[in-house]
C-alpha cells in the first residue's frame, strides 16, 4: 500500500484519499499556482493505523456519547479519543513512507496540516475543525505531529460540527498534508467575494505580519482590505493595531514577537492587488468563490491552501451578469408579499407563475419573458427585475411604485443611485409597448369595474359573491373530471383572473371611501379611530377563518381532549357531539385548504394532519375573546367619528363612506379562491403521484411536486417515462441554495446584497411603520416559525413575517412586531382586523429583541421600545 502521494499526483477528485485540503493543494499545483511543495499522507495510512490498533469501535463508541445540546459531552469524548491515538505506535511501514517523502523535501522545516475527507467541501468548509502544526523540524517531531493530526479528527469542535452537519462518525477519515514551511514576512486570508455584502466583484483580504495563524485563528485584529477585482482598485482599507506576530522559532515551533510599528500597514497597495488577483485566479480556475490562505516571503507570493466559500448566497445562473458588464437590480418579493422565506416547490413555482401570467395577461412581457420581463420566477423564488421595470416605466414611476413597500425596503432604494448604477441602456424587446398594454388593461378591465362599483356597490358585492360561489363549484367539477393535469393547470388560472377583475367593482368604492374619510377628518387627530373603523370588516375570509377557529376551540371536544392523536381517533369514530362534528366539517370544507406557505401546492393542508390542527386549536386562549372586543372597538370608533361628523354637518356622507369601507375585507377573497384551486390541484397531483408510486416510478406520492406540469402530463400518457431522473434534474439547481436561511430583499446581478440600516430614534427604541394603533407592553416572544413554541396570552409576537397559517397565533398575542411587510401584508391586515398594536418594517427585530424581554409596541407611531434586559 502506497501511503504517500506528492501534490503533483493529486487533484480535486482525490478527496477520499487526500482529504479536502490535500486534494485542493494538488489541484492548485497542477494549475501552475505558487504552492509550496509537499505531499499527502493518505487516508489509507489513517485507516491502517486505526486498524492496526483496533481503535475504530472504541472511537465510534466514544463519539456516540456526544450530543449537540451538550458541548461538554463532545469535550469528554474528544479527550478520551485523543489518548487512544497518542498511546499507540505508528506502524513501521507507514513510518518508513513518511520519512522517505520527508527526505524528498530535504528535511526542511514543514507545516503539518490535517486534511479530512469531510473538509473543504461545497456544502461544509470545516475550516479550523482539525489541527495544524507549524515549523516542524526533524523526523521525530514530524511523526509526532502526524499522530496529533490524526487524533484531531476527533477534537470537540470537529465532533460538534459533524453533529450539526449530520455527518456520521463512521463516514469520516483523515489525511495529513506535509508542506514546506514558508517563513512568511506577512500572511493572511483572502475571500474572492465580499462576505459582508456577497458582492462577487469584490475581494476581501485580511493580513498580519509573520505567519498567518494569528489571522486564521483570530488572535489579533488584522488589517482589512476590500478590492474591486474588475477595476483593480482598493475600495476600503482598515489598518488595525496589530498586537504581535507569530514567527518560526529556530529549531522548531513558533513564537510570538512584538511588531515594531503595530499601526503600519502589513501590505503595500501593490501587494494587496496581487493577493486579490491570486484569489481571483483561484476562483476562475474552480469557477467558484474561494477562500485562500496566502503568504509573502522574500517578496514572493505563495498560496498555502484554498477551500470553497460555503456561506455565500448564489444567484441562479440566468440572473448573473458577467464582470464589468451592465448590472441589474432585483427585488425578492416572496417574503415581502407572501410572508415566508422558503423557495416554492418545482410544481408550486410553475403554477404560481401561471396564475400571475393569467392576471397580468398572456404575452404581456411582464412575467413570461425570462430576463427580458419585469417579473422573474426562478428556482422557487419570485423577483421583480427592477432594472427592466425602470426602463419600461421610467425611473420616477418605478420609484413611486417601490415607495409602497415597507420602511427598510424604501431605505435601501434611497441609498442607491438607481439611474446611474442599474438603468439599462436598451429596453428589452418584450417590454416595448408595455405602457400601452397597461393602459389597455386599465381601460379594458379596471375602469368598467370601477364604474359598476361606484354606480351600485351593493349590487357589485352581491354579483361578486355569486360569481365566487359559482366559480368554486365550477373549479371542483372541472378537477373531478378525468382530464389530464396539463389541461387543469391551463384552465384554472382563467377563473382566477375573473376573480381579480370582478374584485375591482367591490374594492374601488372602498378605496374612494377610505380616501374621503381621511379627507373628511383631515387635521382632526383621529387617525387611530379611522384605523379602528377598518377592524372587523365584512367579506374577509382570513378573518372569518380566525373566528371559526375560535369557535371550534371553545367546544368541549377540544378543551376536554388532551392530545392530537386522541382527538384524531375520536374524530374518526364520530365520538364528538353532532354540533361539533358539523362545525368541524364546515370549517374543513371551507378553510381546510389554508395553511402556512399556502400558495405552494406542495404544502400539506390541515385536513391532512388532524393532530397538528388540533394543537393549533388547543393553543387558542378561549378566555381572551379578542374577536368580540374588536367588534366593540369598531362600534365605539364609529360612534365617535359620527359625532364628529355631526358637528361638521357631514353625518350623511360619513355613514355612506363608512358603509362602503366595510367591504374592504373582500380584498382577500381572490387569494382565497387561488388557495382553493391550489388545493384542488394538490389533491389531483397527489392522486397521480400515488399512481406513479404504484407503477414503481416514484418512491412516494409527494415527489410529484418535484416535477413540472408538462412532465406530469407526459407521465400520464407514457407509463414508460422514467420520473426519478427528471426529479434529480429539476432539484439539482436548488442544491446550491439549500443552506440559505434568510433571503435578502434586494440583490444585484453580481451578487451584491443591499441591507437597510436599522433605525433607532433613541437608545432602546426601534423604528418601523405604524400599522395598527395602540400602545401595549408585554413579554417578547420571538418566533422563527409559527409553532416552534407556545405563544401565551399577553405575549408580543416578534417575527420576520407571517402568512395566513399564523392566524391562530394572533388570537393570543397582545401586539405584533414584524421585520418585513407593508400595510397589505398578511400580518398587518390581521393585526388591524384584530385590533392589535402592530409595527412592521422593523429591520433586524428578531435579533435586536431577545426572547423574554419586556417591550412596548407603539402601533400609532411605529416605535418598539425595549424596556428591560438591554
Amino acid at each position: 500500500m502506497n501511503y504517500i502521494l506528492p501534490f503533483q499526483q493529486l487533484g480535486k477528485n482525490d478527496i477520499p484519499l487526500a482529504g479536502g485540503k490535500g486534494a485542493n493543494l494538488g489541484e492548485l499545483t497542477a494549475a501552475g499556482l505558487p504552492v509550496p511543495p509537499g505531499f499527502a499522507l493518505t487516508t489509507a495510512a489513517y485507516d491502517a493505523f486505526v486498524q492496526a490498533h483496533s481503535l475504530q469501535l472504541q472511537i465510534l463508541d466514544l463519539a456516540s456519547t456526544a450530543v449537540a445540546s451538550d458541548p461538554q459531552s463532545s469535550e469528554t469524548a474528544a479527550a478520551a479519543i485523543k489518548q487512544l491515538f497518542l498511546a499507540a505506535d505508528m506502524p513501521e511501514t507507514i513510518k518508513a513512507d513518511v520519512l522517505a517523502a520527508y527526505a524528498g523535501l530535504q528535511e526542511v522545516a514543514v507545516a503539518v496540516r490535517s486534511s479530512a475527507t469531510a473538509e473543504d467541501l461545497l456544502d461544509a468548509s470545516f475550516a479550523g475543525q482539525q489541527e495544524t502544526y507549524l515549523n516542524i523540524h526533524g523526523q521525530e517531531a514530524l511523526l509526532k505531529a502526524v499522530k496529533q493530526c490524526w487524533a484531531s479528527l476527533w477534537t470537540a469542535r470537529a465532533i460538534a460540527y459533524r453533529l450539526k452537519q449530520g455527518i456520521a462518525p463512521a463516514e469520516v477519515s483523515l489525511a495529513v498534508v506535509v508542506q514546506k514551511q514558508i517563513a512568511a514576512d506577512v500572511s493572511g486570508v483572502a475571500f474572492s467575494l465580499n462576505p459582508q455584502n456577497n458582492c462577487y466583484d469584490e475581494a476581501v483580504i485580511t493580513s498580519n505580519f509573520g505567519l498567518g495563524e494569528t489571522v486564521v485563528s483570530g488572535q489579533v485584529t488584522p488589517d482589512t482590505f476590500v478590492v474591486d477585482k474588475v477595476n483593480q482598485a482598493i475600495l476600503e482599507q482598515n489598518i488595525s493595531t496589530k498586537e504581535y506576530a507569530l514567527t518560526s522559532k529556530e529549531g522548531g515551533g513558533i513564537q510570538t514577537q512584538p511588531i515594531k510599528a503595530p499601526n503600519s500597514a502589513s501590505l503595500t497597495d501593490a501587494q494587496v492587488l496581487a493577493v486579490a488577483e491570486l484569489a481571483a485566479k483561484v476562483e476562475r480556475y474552480y469557477d467558484l468563490p474561494m477562500d485562500i490562505e496566502w503568504a509573502y516571503a522574500n517578496g514572493e507570493l505563495y498560496i498555502l491552501q484554498a477551500r470553497p466559500i460555503t456561506t455565500y448566497i448564489p444567484l441562479p445562473k440566468i440572473m448573473i451578469t458577467k464582470p464589468g458588464e451592465e448590472k441589474y437590480l432585483y427585488l425578492d418579493v416572496i417574503v415581502l408579499t407572501q410572508g415566508f422565506s422558503e423557495p416554492l416547490s418545482v410544481l408550486g413555482s410553475e403554477i404560481w407563475g401561471k396564475m400571475l401570467v393569467a392576471v397580468k395577461g398572456e404575452g404581456s412581457g411582464v412575467i413570461d419573458s425570462g430576463m427580458d420581463g419585469t417579473v422573474l420566477i426562478v428556482d422557487g423564488r419570485q423577483y421583480i427585475h427592477l432594472s427592466n421595470l425602470m426602463k419600461a416605466m421610467g425611473v420616477g414611476a418605478a420609484s413611486k411604485l417601490l415607495a409602497q413597500y415597507d420602511t427598510p425596503t424604501r431605505k435601501i432604494f434611497e441609498s442607491i443611485d438607481l439611474q446611474k448604477e442599474y438603468l439599462p441602456k436598451e429596453k428589452p424587446a418584450a417590454l416595448r409597448g408595455i405602457m400601452g398594454s397597461m393602459i389597455k388593461n386599465v381601460f379594458g378591465a379596471m375602469l368598467p369595474g370601477a364604474y359598476r362599483g361606484m354606480r351600485n356597490s351593493v349590487k357589485a358585492v352581491q354579483a361578486y359573491q355569486n360569481q365566487f360561489a359559482q366559480e368554486v363549484r365550477t373549479s371542483k367539477d372541472l378537477v373531478a373530471q378525468d382530464i389530464d393535469f396539463q389541461h387543469l393547470v391551463d384552465e384554472l388560472p382563467a377563473y382566477f383572473k375573473k376573480q381579480v377583475n370582478a374584485m375591482i367593482a367591490v374594492l374601488f368604492p372602498t378605496l374612494i371611501a377610505r380616501w374621503q374619510l381621511r379627507r373628511l377628518f383631515k387635521n382632526d387627530g383621529v387617525e387611530d379611530l379611522l384605523v379602528a373603523l377598518e377592524m372587523d370588516l365584512v367579506g374577509n375570509p382570513t378573518s372569518d377563518m380566525g373566528h371559526r377557529m375560535f369557535e371550534l376551540a371553545r367546544f368541549p371536544a377540544v378543551q376536554e381532549t388532551e392530545t392530537g392523536e386522541e382527538f384524531a381517533e375520536k374524530l374518526n369514530a364520530k365520538a364528538f357531539s353532532p354540533e361539533f362534528m358539523r362545525a368541524y366539517a364546515d370549517y374543513m370544507e371551507k378553510y381546510g385548504c389554508r395553511c402556512i406557505k399556502e400558495i405552494d401546492i406542495a404544502t400539506p393542508r390541515p385536513y391532512e394532519n388532524v393532530p397538528a390542527f388540533f394543537n393549533q386549536l388547543k393553543a387558542i386562549d378561549i378566555a381572551n375573546d379578542m374577536l368580540s372586543s374588536v367588534t366593540k372597538r369598531r362600534a365605539e370608533a364609529y360612534e365617535q367619528l359620527l359625532a364628529l361628523a355631526n358637528k361638521k354637518g357631514k353625518a350623511k356622507q360619513f355613514k355612506r363612506y363608512a358603509e362602503l369601507q366595510k367591504n374592504a375585507g373582500y380584498r382577500e377573497a381572490p387569494k382565497y379562491y387561488l388557495i382553493i384551486i391550489t388545493d384542488l390541484l394538490r389533491r389531483r397531483a397527489l392522486a397521480l403521484g400515488a399512481e406513479f408510486v404504484a407503477q414503481g416510478r416514484l418512491d412516494h406520492a409527494t415527489q410529484v411536486f418535484d416535477l413540472h406540469v408538462r412532465e406530469i402530463a407526459q407521465a400520464q400518457h407514457d407509463p414508460a417515462l422514467p420520473l426519478r431522473p427528471l426529479i434529480e434534474k429539476n432539484l439539482a439547481p436548488r442544491q446550491a441554495f439549500a443552506h440559505v436561511q434568510e433571503w435578502p430583499r434586494v440583490i444585484d446581478s453580481r451578487g451584491k446584497i443591499f441591507r437597510a440600516q436599522r433605525t433607532a430614534a433613541k437608545d432602546g427604541e426601534l423604528v418601523g411603520d405604524p400599522i395598527a394603533p395602540g400602545v401595549i407592553r408585554g413579554t417578547a416572544n420571538v418566533l422563527h416559525g409559527p409553532y416552534e413554541k407556545p405563544l401565551k396570552r399577553g405575549d408580543i409576537l416578534v417575527t420576520r413575517a407571517t402568512d395566513p397559517g399564523w392566524t391562530p397565533l394572533f388570537m393570543n398575542t397582545a401586539g405584533v412586531v414584524l421585520e418585513v411587510g407593508g400595510t397589505l401584508q398578511h400580518g398587518a391586515v390581521i393585526a388591524r382586523e384584530y385590533g392589535l398594536p402592530c409595527v412592521s418594517g422593523v429591520s433586524g427585530a428578531t435579533t435586536a429583541i431577545s426572547d423574554g424581554q419586556m417591550i412596548e409596541v407603539d402601533g400609532s407611531n411605529g416605535i418598539v421600545r425595549v424596556l428591560e434586559g438591554r
